[in-house]
């Protein structure tokens, strides 16, 4: 669907070289240039970094990295902020990926189910990983269950445990996203109809363009910049206590 809307973009999916076609397209593409956006902005926010920020670009990165330590020691508990990296970064390129379909030219790249599922498999390659180097081999007993005995039930429903957290976690970011731009896109449609018939302004007794602004762009915009926010907010959330629930030990998890 998105491959059909207007962008800027087109024009590099437009020269694409054939054996290209089938695996890039332009939600793809988008998501590479928020990709350099986020790597731009790091490099911005860490270059000559100073004991004392001296400069508005470190005191921003200062102020993001403190809120995603914070944020994932609440959410993990003491030494969650090993993960602030992975957490934060997710959080920021999601949030970006949600906010560029309300760019003139852009699409969300997470309006796409291929996306938001290649996202869910990172974070959950993240969580076995983390569950691995942080209890070894005893990460395996959290698919036996107890008791050890039952096994050959236990193993298949943790199994279909995951499937589940994958599936959660990639539909519910496409499902939001993807609604949030038809319903915008309806409702623009459905303004410009009654702009293009000049009945909104005479309704209103007031310029064409102020009821334009007033009445959709400005609700929309909050509104999309509202979904945006949050749904990024859940999936970085999730991932969180995905990883939390990974590497507590029997202890913690009693």
């Amino acid at each position: 669907m998105h491959e059909e809307v207007g962008s800027w973009l087109n024009i590099i999916v437009q020269h694409l070289p054939a054996w290209a076609a089938p695996y890039v397209n332009l939600g793809v593409i988008t998501s590479w240039v928020v990709l350099g956006l986020v790597v731009v902005l790091a490099w911005r926010c860490t270059r000559n970094l100073k004991l004392v920020a001296q400069s508005g670009w470190q005191t921003i990165g200062e102020w993001a990295y403190q809120l995603a330590t914070s944020f994932c020691e609440g959410l993990i508990g003491p030494g969650g902020e090993r993960f602030a990296p992975l957490i934060g970064s997710l959080f920021i390129y999601i949030l970006i990926m949600n906010l560029t379909g309300l760019v003139p030219g852009f699409v969300s790249p997470t309006a796409s189910l291929n996306m938001t599922l290649a996202l869910a498999i990172t974070a959950l390659v993240a969580v076995q990983y983390y569950g691995f180097r942080e209890r070894g081999w005893r990460y395996l007993l959290h698919f036996v269950g107890e008791p050890w005995w039952l096994f050959p039930l236990m193993i298949p429903i943790h199994l279909i445990g995951e499937v589940a957290r994958l599936l959660s976690l990639s539909i519910r970011l496409f499902g939001n996203i993807f609604g949030k731009e038809v319903v915008i896109g309806q409702i623009l449609i459905l303004l410009g109809t009654l702009l293009a018939m000049n009945r909104l302004s005479v309704v209103l007794r007031v310029p064409a363009v102020i009821s334009s602004v007033a009445i959709g762009h400005v609700p929309l915009l909050l509104l999309g910049l509202l979904v945006s926010l949050i749904q990024a907010l859940i999936f970085a959330m999730l991932t969180g206590v995905y990883i939390q629930g990974a590497i507590a030990t029997e202890h913690e998890t009693g």
